[in-house]
């Protein structure tokens, strides 16, 4: 069994149907990628699998368990978390103060070791832990965001457009750091990002969605091969 497996699902917003029936699986230890154009699905699927949105039907198995409409609070006690699209880093707190949110259903000692894991990863977050969140450069608050999701010590770590509005080099920065998150922690990753060539790169497979669907699934470098993504998604 997959280690996140979402079966036939169907996401609604009133009327419009934002996700119509897809299928994916993603195996303990990979990283995933999901492409797509704007209004593709990618992050009502994200949102749905972390429990922001409800589904309207389908199924979504996490480590064997259905958690299909269970609260965002339970998913995340199970070991999934979700870096959200736009960072929403709390402006006003500290550094600290927003990476101590992302551990709140850990204990102490977990807390303590989770800020001693993000400042490792992330040194630049350690110099600014008493700043406030708000008066970060975007690539920094960035990191916050993804150090953030990583308090919770998730089994699998969900990235939603983390290149989003980056300088090209902060964009290297943050994919080297995903890659690096994934092979020493073995934490599991699915990430959705507009940048495709680069999060194929960095991917051990994907799937491209259009409209709601799946248009094509393969590994990261067929993918990185294939004339159609690379007309549609990767500049030709």
């Amino acid at each position: 069994m997959a280690f996140l497996s979402v079966k036939d699902l169907y996401v609604n917003y009133g009327a419009i149907k934002a996700i119509q029936g897809i299928s994916l699986e993603v195996e303990q230890g990979e990283i995933v990628t999901l492409i797509g154009s704007n209004g593709a699905g990618k992050t009502s699927t994200m949102n749905t699998i972390a429990g922001l949105v409800k589904a309207a039907s389908g199924s979504i198995l996490f480590k064997g368990e259905e958690i299909a409409n269970k609260k965002p609070k339970e998913i995340v006690s199970l070991g999934l978390s979700l870096s959200p699209e736009g960072r929403q880093v709390f402006p006003q707190m500290s550094v600290k103060e927003n990476l101590e949110l992302g551990a709140y259903t850990r204990s102490k000692e977990d807390k303590e070791e989770g800020l001693a894991n993000a400042y490792r990863l992330f040194p630049k977050l350690e110099e600014r832990k008493s700043q406030a969140a708000g008066t970060l450069s975007g690539g920094e608050q960035q990191m916050l965001a993804v150090a953030r999701a990583l308090m919770s010590k998730p089994d699998l770590l969900m990235l939603d457009e983390p290149s989003l509005g980056l300088a090209p080099l902060i964009i290297r920065d943050i994919f080297n750091l995903i890659r690096q998150v994934n092979q020493e922690t073995g934490t599991t990753v699915l990430l959705v990002e507009q940048n495709a060539k680069m999060a194929l790169e960095i991917s051990h497979r994907g799937y491209v969605l259009e409209t709601g669907t799946i248009a094509l699934t393969d590994t990261a470098a067929n993918l990185l091969k294939s004339d159609k993504v690379r007309e549609a998604y990767l500049g030709g």
